[in-house]
């Protein structure tokens, strides 16, 4: 495999203080969540609006605790102690109060650029299992495991459809723990690899008007293990928001990698568009 990807960007956003100590129930009242969304907007002056408030709320709705952390929400707490006790037909989305709060605040707010901060399966799945245990369970429990983040990857393709009709154009999907540098290239083609690719063909087509961009890492595994192709191509703007908007209204695109999300200037003003 190539070297690993380094990444560029830098994700500065940091959640104020006035908007940190909110009741957690805020994830669950649309207008509350409005509210302070354009706030932050306005106090960082971005041009973007990131939902939602909690990373990886996909984890926190299939039951991990959510933690304040400095500068930033995220999932605590693991709710499964080992991969047999995570049942995957029990695994749901869309009839959360925390999802439908998320979908109801990008209607409200369609008029904005609203990117949608969505976490591919396998991520998902580390917040449910101390990582460590995933990762010992992966080699030993593969079948099940895979069963898991099957379900999940058909659940989370509802949420990010449900989004996009709501109207948000541009999808950020991470992969923090499950790139091949982090489980080997047996497990990221048998396992999260898998569970991404099958994540991005179940979503490939609502996604006329709507672009997924993909971690530099994740794109990078699935590049440098002839998962998905890449080719370059040429846009207008400078800042790689600008990119991203002009690829989201080409309804041939609808994979784009190789870079970081956070990265504010597209110099090369090129993007890498991706084909799975």
């Amino acid at each position: 495999m190539e070297q690993t990807w380094k990444c560029s960007g830098n994700d500065l956003r940091k959640m104020p203080l006035q908007i940190w100590e909110e009741d957690l129930s805020i994830l669950s009242n649309a207008e509350a969540m409005k509210r302070v969304l354009l706030a932050w907007k306005q106090i960082e002056n971005r041009k973007e609006i990131v939902v939602p408030l909690v990373q990886n709320i996909e984890g926190a709705v299939l039951g991990a605790g959510i933690i304040k952390r400095k500068n930033f929400w995220t999932t605590g707490e693991y709710p499964f102690s080992s991969l047999e006790e995570i049942k995957p037909e029990q695994l749901t989305l869309m009839k959360n109060p925390h999802i439908k709060a998320v979908i109801e605040v990008i209607k409200q707010l369609k008029n904005e650029t609203v990117i949608l901060e969505a976490e591919a399966p396998f991520s998902i799945v580390s917040a449910l299992i101390n990582p460590m245990e995933l990762y010992a369970s992966m080699q030993t429990k593969t079948e099940h495991l895979n069963r898991i983040l099957e379900k999940i990857a058909f659940e989370e393709a509802k949420y990010l459809e449900a989004a996009i009709n709501a109207g948000c154009h541009i999808i950020s999907l991470a992969e923090p723990v499950g790139t091949a540098d982090m489980v080997g290239e047996k497990y990221f083609r048998e396992c999260s690899g898998r569970a991404a690719v099958l994540l991005l063909k179940e979503s490939e087509r609502f996604l006329q008007n709507s672009v997924v961009h993909l971690c530099g890492k994740l794109s990078n595994s699935m590049l440098a293990l002839q998962m998905a192709k890449e080719e370059e191509y040429l846009v207008t703007g400078e800042e790689y928001l600008e990119s991203l908007t002009e690829a989201a209204h080409n309804p041939s695109i609808h994979f784009v990698g190789q870079h970081c999300i956070h990265q504010k200037k597209n110099s090369t003003k090129k993007i890498h568009i991706l084909t799975i």
